[in-house]
């Protein structure tokens, strides 16, 4: 697997020398990216593309929002009042099951990041551990989903286990106060963040250790967006890679320019958040055909965690309709 500098030097020789010349300001098109929550260290480098023009060098005049939840975002990009939306494939395929006209036109994350964080004195290692204890989660999250799809997978009864559901910010400060033993968590944000406001008090494992690897964040697109205007959705993956590639390399300036936007952050812990994020977007895949391909046999092995435990109730007659990889440099 590739480590950061080595992505980051992959993906600069193939995207950062390809800019093209700064549109004219009158020229760039208008367009939206909603984020699930707040803006955060993993997620600095669309801020970052921003702040270097590296979107602007696609034409695009982009701005970037904080969003409510995974559910709601994808409500919104639907519903035609965003343009783009980070989304994860099971949230997707729940969205489109429903009827909702979306397509995933570029899969960042290769490995799902979620996990469970625990404190360390209670000797938490799997989710056998989670009996009658007391978890945190985000009401409407595909996170959410998938730890009921852990527990059905692993054999515990989803009543076995008390889940509090509320807002992000929220299930953070129901386990910081103990009011719950464990807590929904990315190994990439809040698992870093909740060891440093802990002094390394809190363990944690992933669900893709316990059969749930799902993948993890890509872009979603409305497909009337797809349709009308593929050159935006070109320029935006173009520039998207290109921002992660950059910021991976100078991770430093990334969370610089999140501080911005963000100014009572830690910068060192949004740092390092930033650098887990590497690792997650490289696979066999990505190997074979670059940064932010979607591999349809993941995709499949996705859908069936999810028809068996996740809540989808439909098999999709053809997994094309969730995604492409038509935007995508190979």
């Amino acid at each position: 697997m590739l480590n950061r500098r080595a992505f980051g030097v992959c993906m600069v020789t193939a995207l950062a020398l390809s800019g093209s010349l700064p549109a004219a300001a009158q020229d760039l098109k208008e367009a939206t990216l909603r984020l699930p929550y707040t803006y955060n260290g993993h997620r600095s480098p669309y801020l970052l593309g921003v702040e270097k023009g590296f979107y602007a060098e696609e034409g695009i005049d982009l701005t970037v929002l904080e969003g409510k939840g995974v559910s709601t975002s994808m409500q919104l990009l639907a519903a035609g009042q965003d343009t783009f939306a980070v989304a994860e494939p099971p949230a997707l395929m729940l969205a489109v099951e429903k009827g909702m006209p979306l397509t995933q036109v570029v899969q960042l994350y290769q490995t799902n990041p979620t996990a469970i964080v625990t404190w360390t004195d209670l000797d938490i290692s799997g989710p056998e551990g989670l009996v009658g204890k007391t978890v945190a989660v985000i009401q409407g999250d595909a996170s959410t989903t998938m730890f009921y799809a852990m527990l059905n997978k692993n054999g515990i009864d989803r009543n076995a286990v008390k889940v509090v559901a509320s807002d992000g910010g929220t299930r953070i400060q129901n386990f910081l106060s103990k009011r719950t033993e464990a807590v929904t968590a990315f190994a990439n944000d809040s698992v870093i963040g909740l060891q440093a406001l802990t002094d390394g008090k809190t363990s944690d494992f992933l669900y893709a250790d316990f059969g749930i690897d799902t993948m993890g964040e890509g872009i979603a697109v409305n497909n009337e967006t797809l349709e009308s205007d593929p050159e935006l959705v070109r320029g935006f993956v173009k520039a998207t890679l290109r921002s992660y590639a950059y910021a991976l390399e100078h991770p430093e300036e990334s969370i610089d320019v999140l501080a911005q936007y963000s100014p009572k952050i830690d910068k060192a812990v949004e740092v390092e958040k930033l650098k887990a994020t590497a690792a997650l977007m490289t696979g066999p895949a990505t190997e074979e055909h670059g940064i932010g391909w979607l591999d349809e046999a993941k995709l499949a092995d996705a859908e069936a965690l999810m028809l068996e435990y996740g809540g989808l109730k439909t098999k999709f007659d053809d997994l094309s309709v969730l995604y492409t990889n038509e935007f995508v440099p190979d």
